[in-house]
């Protein structure tokens, strides 16, 4: 039979050869609830087919982990032709013929200005993102206070742009009354012969109160150019005006009491104040003027003397001559009445002088408020707007300011 012809396999002889020739029993480990190792090992159930236990001495199979020695031991040999033999062979480390090779160690080099050049542009970059990042904040910042502070500025510049505009319209009312008061003592001057006693006092109360000090400390900036430059302008010519004023006033108190004795005369009933001297000594033939000590006045009882006295014309002292009725001129001269207003239209007494002077200043004091119109001749004459009307079209434009 099949089963008569198989080997029987001796199992304690192969384990003996297993653990070695010379090797003596290993110790069997002792676990928990295991017979101790002085009593004898139990006895095999007797058996026709059944082989006996091995002894204590007899090494576990391998798949009961051995105990750990400190003493390094031999691997077991295995018989070839065991089947477990592949399994039960330890693990041989490859040798260096056959081993992998070892992964060298590969030196990098980095060059230290390229790092030093990245690192620099690295804080270029960085730096200039930061300026970019504060200067969009400050845009930002500023945009939102400009818009802020803008406001506050157009909203003053408003304010005292009509402040000034009610300041002009008070000037304007002090200088049409400067202008009615003069225009007043001129006609008192000219067509009533009379003085005008309050004018002066009357000037002195009035007072243009725009100057220079108005524009301290105004915002501009929504007044337009030619209404800032008119501003100007206007403040430079009422200081001129002023000027004026004071000479009025200035010229009244000082003539008052000439011109109140011109004027006391009636219109062409002047006196005779000069004669002229004629001799036959005189070079040429010619005469000299000389002013009477006395002189005559119109509506005197006898009229003009018959003889004359009057200033030396050729030193000092007074000389009296015969006046002229005949054809024949005396041994020693004569003296001949020259008429007032012949000689007042070549040489106009001090008086009248000084009245013209005072009615040339009055009425350039009056052109200068009402202004001054081009006239119709041939001579071309530039149109002045007057300061009266100049303060009501800069008041208008100023309080159009928003």
């Amino acid at each position: 039979m099949a089963e008569d012809k198989k080997p029987k396999i001796d199992l304690k002889s192969r384990l003996q050869k297993m653990g070695g020739a010379g090797a003596g029993p290993a110790p069997v480990p002792t676990a928990m609830g295991s017979v101790p190792a002085s009593q004898p090992p139990p006895m095999a159930r007797s058996g026709p087919s059944v082989n006996p236990m091995p002894p204590p001495s007899v090494p576990p199979p391998s798949g009961i982990p051995r105990p750990v020695s400190s003493a390094p031991s031999r691997p077991p040999i295995v018989d070839p032709s065991n089947p477990l033999a592949a399994v039960a062979q330890p693990f041989k480390a490859p040798t260096a013929s056959v081993a992998a090779p070892a992964i060298q160690a590969q030196r990098i080099e980095v060059d230290e200005g390229a790092v030093q050049q990245a690192r620099s542009s690295a804080r270029k970059q960085g730096l200039i993102v930061g300026l970019i990042l504060a200067v969009a904040v400050g845009v930002i910042a500023w945009m939102g206070g400009g818009a802020s502070q803008q406001g506050a500025d157009r909203a003053k510049s408003t304010k005292d742009a009509h402040d000034l505009a009610a300041d002009l319209l008070k000037a304007k009312d002090s200088l049409d009354q400067i202008k009615t008061k003069v225009d007043d003592g001129g006609k008192s001057l000219m067509s009533q012969r009379k003085f005008p006693t309050d004018l002066a006092q009357q000037l002195s109360a009035i007072n243009v109160d725009f100057g220079g000090d108005k524009l301290f400390g105004r915002r501009f900036s929504g007044v337009p150019v030619d209404v800032s430059m008119g501003l100007f302008d206007f403040i430079t010519r009422v200081q001129a005006l002023k000027d004026k004023k004071e000479l009025i006033i200035a010229l009244l108190n000082k003539l008052q009491k000439p011109i109140t004795d011109e004027l006391s005369r009636p219109a062409g009933q002047e006196p005779i104040s000069l004669v002229v001297v004629v001799d036959k000594d005189s070079a040429g033939g010619g005469t000299r003027l000389a002013a009477l000590v006395n002189p005559i006045m119109p509506g005197d009882k006898g009229g003009v003397p018959d003889k004359l006295l009057f200033s030396n014309p050729l030193g000092s002292g007074n000389v009296q001559l015969p006046r002229l009725t005949s054809e024949k001129i005396p041994k020693d001269g004569a003296a001949i009445p020259v008429v007032p207003t012949s000689f007042d239209k070549v040489c106009p007494s001090l008086a009248k002088g000084q009245i013209a002077q005072l009615l040339s200043s009055m009425n350039s004091l009056v052109d200068d408020i009402q202004g001054q119109k081009g006239g119709d001749s041939d001579i071309v004459t530039d149109t002045k707007p007057g300061l009266s009307d100049t303060a009501a079209k800069l008041a208008d434009s100023l309080n159009k300011v928003h």
